[in-house]
């Protein structure tokens, strides 16, 4: 992302110079997924936040824990696999290549456990990530300039406890320990000459959050679940690499190679309230409502330690998200498919960034789900899962312009955008 507006005094406007180069690595990549590999895949997310049954509860909403009378283990795997090719619009000023897929195989899932301490009090532990994603396009594509590799990747680990205030209502609370890597590649013009310099930061922190949840069953048949994830303030600190500037910017290179820079960024807060409601014997209805803030993870400071100690200030405008899921899954009770359950599903997922805010590190759109899974027991208290969940946003337009002098442009489309998610998973009854 090129700076978009910024003010520091006049002594340090040969820093200007230097930095406008290259766009500010952060913020990139940003992106809340809703597949950890678990049998929500197979509904597309709905009933994210009101599966007590499910041990993965202990990520999804800490109040479900104490509702279970055995403890539960889930292990989870998921493999991702993504298309998001881009096309040259035809106003790019840089040389270079499409890029190919920066998103290919890409592994996932998780650790769910949850049990119950008494009647009233239950426990549960989570390790899954569901923050962030990667790119890597080729060293030599046309956005080069903007972005060549992009990493930003959440792992959380999430210890909880559940009090279940009354037979029909219970509530939870958690701490999310979370580790977040980030690496930020690009290859800023070297000066005068356009040649390719090198730009890199790379660092890994540790912060922490929490989580909310309150479970609520009025009769039998009927769940309702509301979870609720703080922000998360992560401060990431590393050198900053400067590399391969020709003669008018080495100089300048050479002041800042090296420089301790802090990148300080906000993975937004959210909040999901989703039902279940048991249709019939063997038929159940999944549904979510949620919002995720991501007007303040738009927010992104960098500070790099200098005489001139600069500090920069970016927001790149992006809005607060609202996402809605339904679902269904339906026990089979004979034939070829007795004993299995089938899971459909749908989800839509609203926008962060308006068409001119799509950026090369974070080329991301409203979205549709698409789910399906199967689920089955096939020992008594072992119970396999596996389900599969289509992300479509279909062609997301680029028009992304940086600072002057030299103006870079990346201009076209990412066609047919689609993540693939194909998950399984099994749970342990003890």
């Amino acid at each position: 992302m090129s700076f978009g507006g910024f003010c520091f005094s006049a002594n340090v406007s040969a820093v200007a110079v230097i930095l406008s180069l290259f766009s500010l690595p952060a913020a990139a990549g940003g992106l809340m997924l809703w597949e950890i590999g678990t049998p929500t895949l197979g509904t597309a997310s709905a009933g994210w936040a009101a599966t007590p049954e499910d041990a993965a509860t202990a990520f999804t909403n800490p109040a479900g824990t104490v509702w279970r009378e055995h403890t539960e283990v889930r292990a989870a795997g998921q493999a991702l696999y993504g298309d998001i090719g881009f096309s040259n619009g035809g106003l790019t000023n840089v040389p270079g290549n499409d890029g190919g897929n920066p998103i290919q195989w890409f592994p996932g899932g998780g650790g769910y456990a949850a049990g119950r301490l008494s009647d009233k009090f239950g426990w549960g532990v989570a390790l899954a990530g569901n923050f962030g994603l990667g790119l890597d396009y080729d060293e030599d594509w046309a956005g080069r300039r903007f972005a060549q590799e992009v990493d930003l990747i959440g792992l959380s680990l999430i210890p909880s406890l559940s009090w279940k205030v009354h037979p029909c209502l219970s509530v939870g609370a958690g701490l999310n320990i979370m580790g977040v890597y980030f690496k930020y590649l690009s290859a800023p013009r070297a000066g005068l000459i356009p040649e390719d310099a090198k730009l890199k930061y790379r660092d890994v922190e540790i912060s922490y959050g929490g989580n909310l949840g309150i479970m609520y069953r009025p009769v039998p048949g009927t769940t309702l679940g509301l979870s609720y994830t703080s922000e998360v303030e992560v401060d990431f600190t590393d050198r900053l690499t400067l590399d391969n500037f020709g003669p008018f910017f080495q100089p300048l290179a050479e002041r800042f190679n090296g420089a301790k820079t802090e990148i300080d960024i906000t993975i937004p807060a959210t909040a999901t309230v989703s039902l279940q409601q048991k249709l019939t014997a063997s038929t159940t209805l999944y549904s979510n409502l949620a919002w995720q803030g991501w007007t303040e993870y738009a927010g992104v400071t960098l500070a790099i330690d200098s005489p001139e100690q600069i500090t920069i200030r970016v927001n790149r405008g992006y809005r607060d998200t609202g996402h809605f899921a339904l679902g269904i899954r339906h026990a089979i009770a004979s034939g070829y498919l007795k004993g299995w359950s089938m899971s459909t599903g749908f989800a839509y997922d609203s926008s962060m960034s308006t068409k001119a805010q799509v950026t090369a590190d974070t080329p991301t759109w409203k979205a549709w789900r698409f789910g399906v899974g199967a689920g089955k027991e096939v020992c008594p208290g072992i119970h396999l899962d596996v389900g599969y969940t289509l992300v479509w946003s279909g062609d997301i337009d680029i028009d992304q312009i940086g600072r002057e002098p030299f103006s870079p442009r990346l201009e076209g489309s990412y066609k047919n955008t689609a993540l693939h998610f194909l998950g399984a998973s099994v749970q342990f009854q003890f």
